[in-house]
């Protein structure tokens, strides 16, 4: 049964890509959760919910939360995905009758442009969007420039600078009219639990993680000469636990069978509440090329460990900018050396970790994630063309 919509609060419409591993669908999630006492929610994922714990994970969230959840079919977009996540999107519009449609990463995008051939009085619905990427519409610049014209009276968050710039370079090369409101940015909101921090059983080991998408942005095809390269302390060995999934899982499992001397790797599937394990490491390895706001590295802050990481758009606005365990993006040299140096260096450790834990509480509250969109969503509302009826 679905939770009655509220005669007191206007119902907000999140379009996301899919249930997944996946950084925006989890910010969609925190978010929900964050203004669940003033709006009502519902969810349509263009393309379904993934298999793994992760999607189901997701669901289950929601199905605790009240707010209604309605999947499309699995249809990758290049195969016509682009035309039923439209038509399911219009169906899921005419069904619940927002007040307000907020769309999250390209494939929601897609799916509401294609919608408004299908209902062009969708048009008149108030709009939220939020990139969140730093690189966006890479695999087709040109449908990124059509889409941006069919939705350019969005209202518009960047979850980092980097993420509001890679939109302000869309709009200009788009010639969509300039947005009536200047694109903002809103840090995503970081739920963490503290933990305690469990003592390693041989302190000659540091225990390094990586959790996140095997993919080309992830970086993690320079996983492999990143720990050749990586020369640790004397009487020092690493042993690194991988946990993910993509298409780099053939040459991650092939460094799990041929680590070098000195190390272990595990690779693992990736799991729901990630965060809750790294209570269990010391040092946390993020060798992104580009992200939206990396809210794996945020987590690493708060969890206290030592996060080695990439200067790379998104990335490095999720560390204090004298973060010193920091690398060149795309280059496994530079990274190693920032690994080994951060091994090297281990006195340095609780201070390191005191300043990121502060520095992450400090920048990335969902209080104030909350309140950003808060004040969006309260903006993007007032355009409606009928007032709110609080009597619907």
């Amino acid at each position: 049964m679905e939770k009655p919509v509220s005669a007191h609060r206007p119902l907000v419409l999140h379009c996301v890509s899919h249930l997944a591993l996946g950084g925006a669908e989890r910010v969609a999630v925190t978010l929900m959760q964050a203004l669940r006492d003033d709006f009502d929610f519902a969810v349509y994922a263009v393309r379904g919910v993934d298999d793994g714990n992760v999607g189901r994970a997701l669901r289950d969230e929601l199905t605790a939360a009240d707010i209604p959840l309605v999947v499309g079919p699995r249809i990758p977009m290049r195969w016509g995905g682009m035309l039923t996540g439209g038509i399911g999107l219009a169906r899921t519009v005419q069904r619940f009758r927002p007040h307000l449609l907020h769309l999250h990463t390209e494939s929601p995008e897609m799916s509401f442009a294609a919608a408004t051939l299908v209902q062009p009085s969708l048009h008149r619905l108030p709009l939220v969007r939020t990139i969140h990427n730093a690189v966006i519409w890479r695999f087709s610049p040109w449908l990124g420039r059509l889409v941006d014209r069919q939705i350019a009276q969005a209202h518009v968050a960047g979850v980092s600078d980097d993420a509001v710039d890679a939109f302000l370079a869309l709009r200009a090369s788009s010639g969509a009219a300039n947005p009536n409101q200047l694109p903002v940015t809103i840090y995503n909101g970081v739920r963490f639990e503290p933990m305690a921090r469990a003592t390693p059983s041989n302190p000659s080991v540091i225990r390094m993680v990586y959790g996140g998408r095997f993919e080309p942005e992830k970086g993690t095809d320079l996983l492999p000469e990143i720990v050749r390269l990586t020369q640790l302390p004397a009487g020092v060995r690493a042993s690194l636990t991988i946990y993910g999934s993509g298409r780099h899982e053939l040459a991650l499992r092939s460094l799990e069978q041929h680590a070098p001397a000195g190390w272990t790797v595990e690779i693992r599937p990736p799991i729901p509440q990630f965060s809750a394990e790294l209570g269990s490491f010391d040092l946390m390895l993020v060798p992104s090329r580009h992200e939206g706001l990396a809210l794996v590295a945020i987590e690493g802050l708060l969890a206290g460990i030592q996060v080695v990481a990439t200067d790379a758009p998104g990335l490095r606005e999720a560390l204090p900018a004298s973060h010193p365990w920091r690398a060149r993006a795309g280059n496994a040299v530079s990274f190693a050396a920032a690994l080994q140096f951060a091994c090297g260096n281990r006195e340095r450790w609780p201070a390191i970790s005191a300043f990121g834990r502060a520095f992450a509480r400090r920048c990335f509250d969902p209080v104030l994630m909350a309140q950003g969109y808060r004040n969006l969503y309260a903006r993007a509302l007032a355009t409606a063309k009928t007032p709110f009826n609080r009597e619907r």
